[in-house]
């Protein structure tokens, strides 16, 4: 894997656009580069673009302290701390990284990513960033999506994030703090570095484990300890009793399912006998039904008997109103036969008119036929005349708008061909200005470019200059800032000495003063309480006291509180006080002379740093002042006043920035007027061309327009004499068509008329036809009904002598009556009768179902002497046997009542003893189960205890540390492989503690020694070799051949400075292009290909490849 390309643009401090080609000469041909600049310039912005263009973040936004920190973006909107998009420039629209890479599969790539602010404006909202992923061999777009590219791009360059940032950006200075760590510090920054912290989750996770599983398995015994199955004996004696119940259960329901079909058959009794007597009812209502309907069955009788002759006594009734209405008919057709014989003869006169008139009317249109043969072709010669100055007019139009049309274009083109003479001759003055004195083009455009070069080089190195004076300048301030600093230290440092010596006086004083005090209270204790001590000591019982001369002494062993001792205690707590006093006066002058003597050492640390302070502070001032003489343009700023020097070296820049303004200006002056005179010339002899042609064109319509103009007037003349004969030929007919129409009009009008007589003539004769028929035919009907009418009046008056009993009364009556009303009334006498039939079957039936459930029952048996079966059958519906039955059904509800309790409760105590043994059932299956689960339980515990005693514990640390050692042997073995290359004199090796670390020394016959031993260089050889391996752990068999070392040789000295650079020449012979990021100015002088990183002001920095 190795960087082929770096390009950004408005990231952080570098606006851009910067392109880095790794290919390319000076870096291509370097082996080693430096990455150059003061803090905060922006150097560490380089390595988070290619970080961002491969992987879409960095470590630095990685180790952010919380993701829901938020920072400003616009009024609207916030960022996270750990967002990609904050690197993008303030004031920027838009930012980009990008990165060319040769992957793992020998092909080349493109890494971009991109971020944008809504609509390209500074202020809009920040979009989510976009990244893509190119071959560059094929040129094609691999993916724009960054669920696709986070796949592919681990696949091409053979490297993770993690991976990428050991691996390729080394963290040598995190490896120095490593050497010197402690084991709880080394573990930590091991985890850190190897990415080993997934080891301290599965510690934790498997001493968790085991300490569920040991609480699984205590719940799950304590579980089957509370849920105990019966013992033999009591479960014996659980089954007996749920068996003797059951039995007992059993007799009861036996005995209720006796009393149970007792009860059933009375209810089928009392359902039956409800029957029986509902279908009595229903007989009796069926019966009188029929009986209510005797007249309606003697009309049926009736209607029966008329039938024969029912169609002739209705035809009787409605003979003589139909004769009256046919005589009427007949008298009414007569009337319109006479109106419709003079209609028709009306209608003949009109007929004869009307073919009078269509006779006149041909005749006139044959009359007329020669002159209107005539008059037509008058008016076609008149149309063809007409058609002919129609085309003339027309053609003489067209070319009258032809003609208008090229003399506006003539005009146009004109005016066009002016303006374009005018502006060719602007250029051409502009041009001879641009060139002035110089003999051509190409001259002027020459010194102009050298002015351009001249202008940006002085600004360029005026920038360079100021930068340089800038940096001599801070290196001026900071010397005077430490040679104060210096001097107030010493000042502090004499005045603490003085202090000092004060101090330890004033503690030897307090010291002597304590100790004078505190002895001469201990001698006058002594004394007061030695001599009183003594004399009461002396008293002896029964003797008398030396002072008082008494022989009683009750205060020998416990003395009284007098005035005296009060006085006493008085006296020895001021002696406490003075005691006290002088103590704290002595704590007190300790405390200010170990104040004063932390102060001093303090201070004295102070200068021995300020001093290295000022000698690397006097060899950065040196570095400056050369780096500043060796600047071309330094005899011109050495003439300047010093105070003067900003201002001259601002003016200047702005001054070489102005010409090279100007130059710029006047160049491309001098390409836009070149670019727009030629085209102007060309236009020129073009609108040239076209105006000659228009000039020709116009000419010649011209002369075709005073052709037509020629013709048009004698045509005109022959047309008004064809007009003028052709209306004399009409008359007062508009044209020969509408004489022709009006001929034929006259004809078909006369022709419609003569066939409307004949058809209204037709009409008549038809209706006077029609009308005779129906006058015949009316008497011929009338004298039918008359003798229809006589012969039903003879029979009907021998059918009613022969039946006297039917009244005239009842015969219109029947007569009258409607075929429906009679249909009704049939189909009602029918229903009646189907209803007492079916009223007498169902009674029947019923009663039958009664007698055979009693007679099963054996009731009715007292009247089994009876000799008939209609007798017996109604002893078994009297009223004694309904009796009986009713004392039955009492005693039944009282042998149900007595039943109930007993059962239930024989329900109950087998349901208590049935649960009692079921319930010891689920306990033998529960434990049965449980018992089970136990032994997997158990089977868990014994498994993840196992694995908790190898590698569990409750803070993480047991496999931490085992996977630490087994990483740290790996990096060793990598790290000695490097180191051997680096330096063939050491060996790194574990030892000393369980993440110790020691130094063999090969050159010292194997020594082995503490790391912290090593010099400042050999302890950057270590600490690059281990981070070499740690590259190599990451790289596993990818072949990395871009590296970059982040800092690290600030606190070198030169000598040790030499050794790491001979190290990193050692890593370019091996194949590998080295970046190294520095500000130490030794590191700028040895390395001559330089990525220098320079500071602009305003929060800007430009970034420039420096070789030399």
């Amino acid at each position: 894997m190795r960087i082929l390309a770096l390009r950004l643009e408005n990231l952080a401090s570098l606006p851009g656009p910067l392109e880095l080609d790794f290919t390319a000469p000076p870096l291509g041909d370097a082996g080693l580069f430096a990455i150059t600049g003061p803090t905060g310039a922006g150097k560490s912005t380089l390595l988070d673009a290619l970080c961002l263009a491969l992987f879409g973040s960095t470590p630095r936004l990685r180790q952010a302290p919380s993701r829901d920190s938020q920072v400003a973006d616009t009024p609207d909107s916030t960022l996270t701390t750990g967002d990609p998009r904050t690197l993008l420039r303030r004031g920027a629209a838009e930012g980009h990284a990008e990165v060319d890479f040769l992957g793992r599969d020998g092909r080349r790539y493109r890494a971009r990513w991109a971020v944008r602010r809504a609509r390209q404006r500074v202020d809009g909202r920040l979009q989510k960033a976009e990244q893509s992923l190119t071959d560059l061999d094929t040129e094609r777009l691999l993916t724009a999506q960054k669920r696709e590219f986070d796949r592919l791009l681990p696949e091409r360059l053979g490297l993770g994030f993690d991976q990428f940032t050991r691996a390729v950006l080394l963290a040598q200075s995190e490896f120095a703090a490593f050497l010197q760590a402690d084991d709880n510090a080394r573990s930590d920054l091991l985890e850190r570095l190897t990415g080993t912290a997934e080891y301290s989750a599965i510690s934790m996770a498997a001493y968790q484990r085991a300490n569920a599983a040991r609480k699984a398995v205590e719940a799950l015994e304590a579980r089957l300890e509370g849920d105990r199955p019966a013992e033999p004996e009591t479960r014996a004696e659980l089954q007996q009793t749920a068996e003797a119940t059951r039995q007992a259960l059993t007799d009861l329901q036996r005995q209720a399912a006796s009393l149970q079909d007792r009860r059933r058959w009375h209810d089928d009794d009392d359902r039956l006998h409800a029957a029986y007597r509902q279908g009595l009812a229903q007989q009796q209502d069926a019966e009188a039904d029929w009986q209510a309907l005797g007249e309606a069955r003697a009309d049926r009788e009736w209607r029966r008997r008329i039938a024969p002759k029912r169609h002739a006594l209705a035809r009787s009734a409605a003979l003589p109103d139909e004769i009256t209405a046919l005589e009427a008919s007949h008298a009414e057709t007569a009337r319109a036969l006479a109106e419709a014989e003079r209609d028709q003869a009306e209608a003949r006169e009109a007929l004869d008119a009307r073919e009078r008139d269509l006779a006149e009317a041909a005749a006139a249109r044959r009359e007329a036929e020669p002159a209107l043969r005539e008059a037509r072709e008058e008016a076609q010669r008149l149309a063809t005349h007409d058609r002919q100055l129609a085309d003339l007019e027309a053609a003489r139009t067209r070319q009258q708008a032809e003609t208008e049309r090229l003399a506006r274009e003539h005009r146009s083109a004109d005016e066009a061909q002016q303006a374009r003479q005018r502006r060719r001759d602007d250029w051409r003055s502009t041009l001879e200005r641009l060139v002035g004195s110089h003999p051509r083009l190409d001259a002027a455009r020459q010194a102009a470019q050298q002015i351009h070069d001249e202008a940006a080089r002085r600004h360029l190195a005026l920038a360079e200059l100021a930068s340089r004076w800038q940096e001599l300048g801070r290196a001026d301030q900071a010397l005077d800032q430490l040679t104060r600093r210096l001097g107030d230290d010493e000042t502090r440092r004499n005045t603490l000495l003085t202090e000092g010596q004060a101090a330890r006086k004033a503690l030897d004083s307090a010291q002597a003063h304590f100790d004078s005090v505190g002895a001469l209270i201990d001698r006058s204790r002594a004394v007061r309480s030695e001599s009183v001590a003594r004399l009461r000591e002396a008293l002896v019982e029964g003797e008398p006291c030396p002072v008082c001369g008494g022989h009683d002494h009750p205060w020998r062993e416990h003395p009284p509180a007098t005035p005296e001792a009060a006085q006493l205690e008085a006296q020895e707590a001021e002696e406490a006080r003075q005691l006290d006093a002088a103590r704290k006066a002595r704590d007190a002058a300790q405390r200010r002379r170990d104040e004063l003597v932390g102060e001093y050492r303090a201070v004295e640390a102070a200068l021995a740093r300020h001093r290295q302070d000022r000698e690397a502070a006097e060899r950065q001032h040196e570095a400056a002042r050369k780096a500043l003489e060796a600047h071309p343009l330094q005899q011109e700023l050495a003439a300047i006043e010093a105070n003067e020097r900003d201002a001259w070296l601002e003016a200047e820049r702005e001054a070489s920035e102005t010409r090279r303004r100007q130059a710029r200006g006047h160049l491309d002056e001098l390409a836009r007027a070149e670019a727009e005179l030629a085209p102007l010339e060309q236009a020129l002899q073009e609108g040239q061309v076209a105006l000659a042609r228009l000039v020709t064109e116009k000419a010649s319509a011209d002369t075709v327009l005073a052709e037509l103009d020629q013709r048009l007037p004698p045509l005109r003349e022959e047309r008004e004499r064809l007009a003028r004969a052709l209306a004399a030929r009409l008359g007062e007919h508009a044209s020969p068509d509408a004489w022709q129409q009006h001929l034929d009009e006259r004809q078909e009008q006369a022709r419609q008329a003569r066939d409307a007589a004949q058809a209204r003539w037709h009409t008549a004769q038809q209706q006077q036809q029609r009308l005779a028929q129906r006058v015949e035919h009316a008497a011929e009907r009338l004298e039918g009904l008359r003798r229809e009418r006589d012969t039903l009046a003879r029979e009907l008056a021998d059918w009613r002598a022969a039946h006297p009993e039917l009244s005239d009364a009842t015969l219109d009556r029947l007569l009258t009556q409607s075929e429906e009303a009679a249909r009704d009334e049939e189909r009602e006498i029918e229903a009646a009768d189907q209803a007492r039939q079916r009223a007498a079957a169902t009674l029947a039936e019923r009663r039958d179902a009664l007698l055979r459930h009693r007679r099963d029952q054996g009731l009715g048996e007292e009247a089994g002497e009876a000799s008939r079966e209609d007798e017996r059958d109604a002893a078994l519906l009297s009223d004694a046997v309904d009796d009986e039955l009713r004392r039955r059904r009492e005693a039944l509800e009282v042998a149900e009542s007595e039943l109930h309790p007993r059962l239930e409760a024989a329900q109950k105590a087998r349901d208590e003893a049935a649960f009692a043994l079921s319930d010891d059932d689920r306990r033998r299956e529960r434990r049965k189960a449980g018992q089970a689960e136990l032994e997997a339980a158990q089977a868990e515990f014994r498994r993840w205890g196992q694995i908790n005693e190898l590698i569990g514990s409750a803070d993480g640390k047991a496999f931490r540390r085992i996977a630490q050692a087994y990483n740290l042997e790996q990096l060793l073995e990598h790290a000695n492989a490097h180191l051997a290359g680096l330096s063939r004199r050491y060996r790194l090796i574990r030892g000393g503690s369980e993440l110790g670390l020691l130094v063999e020394d090969r050159d010292m016959a194997d020594e082995r020694r503490s790391v912290h031993s090593l010099s400042g260089g050999e302890t950057f050889l270590v600490s690059l070799a281990l981070a070499l391996g740690l590259a190599s752990m990451a790289s596993g068999e990818l072949t990395i051949e871009s590296l970059f070392i982040d800092e690290g040789f600030g606190s070198l000295d030169p000598q040790s400075l030499a050794l790491a650079m001979e190290a990193l020449d050692g890593l370019q012979a091996l194949g590998r292009r080295v970046g190294v990021i520095s500000h130490v100015q030794e590191m700028h002088e040895r390395i001559p290909v330089q990525i220098r990183v320079e500071p602009l002001g305003n929060g800007a920095s430009r970034a420039r490849i420096v070789s030399g």
